[in-house]
């Protein structure tokens, strides 16, 4: 069995978080990358003071290293240096070897943090909610043990708190609602943000993350349309409520849909439809229907007193995409028979 010897400045060092993960875990995994490190070898890591691996560094390797062991090793004397080839950590991960080692080790992590963006992201996204979401992530990832969960569940309170402002605090519940409604939306790119950085994706986390989505957007325009009731407003109330029912129509023909064809209650048939034909249309129409953009034109209508108005449009967009959803689902069954 094989053994890679890898070689820290400090304990602190091996052990410090590098976008969520123990820089030992990530130096690990990229001797895997290189072809340095088998299944079933062993990594051996040194550090000047001893290194003693945290509870997470335990975790982490036990996670994304299941197959290699690991074990703290004294650096061989001087005299004999030359019958074990130690690997510098930090010029493995980092490229080059840093006076700052604790330094490099953010660069790096603002690295990763980056590259965890979407090439899907519109301008609302890549410029507004990216930054801002990218910010919440720095912060969490500084946390042992956050994952992509706690991200959801932060997005589900903020969820919360927009329902509790809508239901509960008159016109101005509906502004806070609103620009509660925009912050979910910006908070929904942070659990994607951890689980890419920490190579935690997985399609329990999607599914849950898109439920907790769903329920926001529903709950929002469901409130919205309640709060704009007890004020008096009934016309925008009915513009919401329309709706929302032309909504669930079309959400069930699109599941209804999608069971008849032997697969999970799902809503894509549409956006299957339009990516196998992209088009300069469809690809607008995709733009302007993503969450972060439309979360955001809620927040800012509403702010600026135009929720009757808004939901309006709303109830009529609504209607054009009926009208979509059943032209696709004609056209694809007449096809499949």
């Amino acid at each position: 069995m094989a053994r890679a010897h890898l070689s820290f400045p400090s304990n602190a060092v091996a052990n410090q978080l590098v976008a969520g993960v123990p820089a030992a875990v990530r130096a690990g995994i990229a001797l895997k990358e290189r072809a340095a490190l088998a299944e079933g070898d062993s990594v051996l890591i040194a550090a000047s003071d001893g290194w003693s691996p945290s509870e997470w560094s335990k975790s982490e390797f036990a996670r994304l290293l299941p197959t290699n062991g690991v074990e703290a090793f004294e650096p061989p004397a001087r005299a004999s240096q030359k019958t074990v080839e130690t690997i510098d950590a930090i010029e493995l991960l980092c490229g080059r070897h840093s006076a700052s080692p604790q330094k490099a080790l953010r660069a790096l992590g603002a690295d990763i943090l980056k590259a965890t963006g979407k090439p899907s992201d519109g301008l609302v996204s890549r410029y507004l909610n990216r930054p801002i979401s990218r910010s919440i992530t720095r912060v969490l990832l500084k946390i042992p043990g956050v994952t992509p969960i706690h991200a959801t569940g932060l997005a589900a309170f903020t969820g919360l708190l927009m329902a509790a402002a809508l239901l509960f605090d008159g016109a101005q519940g509906l502004i806070a609602g609103a620009l509660l409604f925009h912050a979910a939306s910006v908070i929904d790119g942070v659990d994607g943000e951890i689980a890419r950085a920490t190579m935690r994706s997985s399609q329990f986390g999607a599914k849950l993350d898109t439920i907790t989505d769903g329920i926001t957007n529903l709950a929002f325009l469901c409130f919205a349309s309640l709060n704009l009731y007890w004020q008096g407003d009934t016309g925008g109330a009915s513009y919401g409520a329309i709706g929302l029912g032309i909504l669930a129509i079309g959400l069930t023909a699109l599941g209804l849909r999608s069971v008849a064809m032997g697969g999970p209650f799902t809503f894509d048939a549409v956006k299957n439809n339009f990516r196998a034909r992209p088009s300069k249309i469809t690809s607008f129409l995709a733009a302007i229907t993503s969450r972060d953009v439309y979360a955001a034109i809620f927040a800012l209508t509403f702010v600026l007193g135009f929720a009757r108005e808004m939901l309006l449009i709303f109830a009529c967009a609504t209607a054009i995409w009926l009208v979509t959803v059943l032209a696709v689902l004609v056209r694809t069954s007449a096809r499949q028979s």
